[in-house]
């Protein structure tokens, strides 16, 4: 994934040139999405980052164990889909932005295996979890396709986004 920081900066603006050069980050990234970090580095306690997916980014289940996650739509709909232990999918929230009347704010509080699918071309959206960040923190789940595996990842996300999307 593309990723990118705004270091020693104490304001940060994002604006919709920024939007437009993460879209082109995205599309070029090997994973299909791309990142500005607002936090200064890994180590920080807050993340806030500001995530550009194309349609067909893959995010592969997982649970963060001990940490919280929110997202806040900014363009775009997106859905969350959260799996009980086996795989079972337990709960989907369609997201978009404020205006779309759908659910544009989520908040996931303890570890819940948990993935996101881009519904359009694009979404933007603006993160927030705590830190630090540590490689190999998250626990990825064990029954769904990994990342390499296009034939799995396509059949899996058709599953699990069924009678979502445009």
């Amino acid at each position: 994934m593309s990723v990118k920081f705004f270091p020693g900066q104490d304001i940060i603006e994002i604006n919709q040139d920024h939007l437009e050069q993460l879209q082109r980050d995205a599309e070029t990234a090997p994973l299909r999405r791309a990142r500005l970090c607002l936090h200064r580095d890994f180590s920080d306690k807050v993340h806030e980052m500001v995530i550009a997916f194309c349609r067909d980014s893959y995010c592969q289940p997982h649970r963060h164990g001990h940490k919280s996650e929110s997202f806040h739509i900014i363009a775009g709909r997106l859905l969350v889909v959260l799996f009980d232990d086996e795989g079972n999918i337990t709960r989907r929230i369609e997201m978009g932005p404020g205006s779309s009347g759908k659910t544009f704010f989520y908040r996931l509080n303890h570890s819940i295996w948990h993935c996101v699918v881009p519904l359009t071309e694009y979404v933007y959206m603006h993160e927030t979890t705590a830190g630090p960040f540590v490689p190999g923190e998250n626990e990825i789940a064990p029954w769904s396709p990994p990342e390499n595996d296009a034939a799995q990842i396509k059949v899996f996300v058709e599953n699990i986004s069924s009678g979502y999307g445009d």
